[in-house]
């Protein structure tokens, strides 16, 4: 199953972890396939794509699964930022 299968299979809590795993094993796999292999360029990139607006693009051009867009809330910001610094610094 490719990365994209998996990401239209995320739902919930247990689904996320999942998906992280799949990931990271989908970077050491398939490293030629990803624009940002290290971490700053990784980070630099999420930063962006949100700043840039892109999801909308995004999901047209690179067929990233509707439910990823239309969950019909609002994406809750603060966890996400949190989830990052936490993963900095969780052992």
């Amino acid at each position: 199953m490719n990365i994209y299968e998996e990401l239209e299979k995320v739902t919930g809590r247990e689904g996320f972890v999942s998906f992280v795993h799949r990931l990271a094993g989908d970077l050491e796999n398939n490293s030629d396939k990803w624009a940002n292999v290290t971490l700053k360029d990784y980070l630099l990139s999420i930063a962006s794509w949100v700043e840039d607006g892109a999801p909308e693009r995004e999901e047209k051009e690179r067929r990233v699964p509707e439910a990823a867009f239309s969950s019909g809330r609002d994406v809750e910001w603060e966890r996400l930022a949190f989830l990052l610094f936490a993963a900095s610094r969780y052992e």
